[in-house]
């Protein structure tokens, strides 16, 4: 199932844009889907509980863990985000992704500098 928007392209004409499908057989993306859709509506603590769930349905992903990380910090909790990231990042470099494992170093080196400044 795909969901589409649209926005103003050349010359003032409505482009649809084709989102990406939300994937209904995927327990964990489902969830993941749910927590943007709590954080937009402003409810941290409900996108908490559902990545939460997420990283516990799926231990060897590291998707969930990074989500969750970003969340963590954003909400002002440093400690347990850089544990999210640090185990998001062993996962990817596990998975030999190293390139994703470098973006999840980047996102724990910024966590672990605020953790210090707090």
């Amino acid at each position: 199932m795909s969901r589409k928007r649209s926005r103003t392209g050349e010359m003032g004409k409505v482009v649809e844009m084709a989102r990406a499908p939300v994937v209904e057989d995927d327990p964990v993306e489902v969830l993941i889907a749910r927590s943007r859709r709590m954080g937009r509506r402003g409810d941290a603590r409900a996108a908490l509980v559902l990545l939460r769930q997420a990283c516990m349905l799926d231990e060897w992903r590291a998707r969930p863990f990074t989500l969750l990380g970003v969340m963590l910090s954003k909400t002002g909790r440093h400690e347990e985000a850089a544990r999210a990231l640090g185990h998001a990042r062993w996962l990817r470099a596990r998975a030999g992704e190293t390139a994703r494992a470098r973006v999840t170093e980047q996102l724990l080196s910024d966590v672990q500098a605020r953790t210090r400044a707090a």
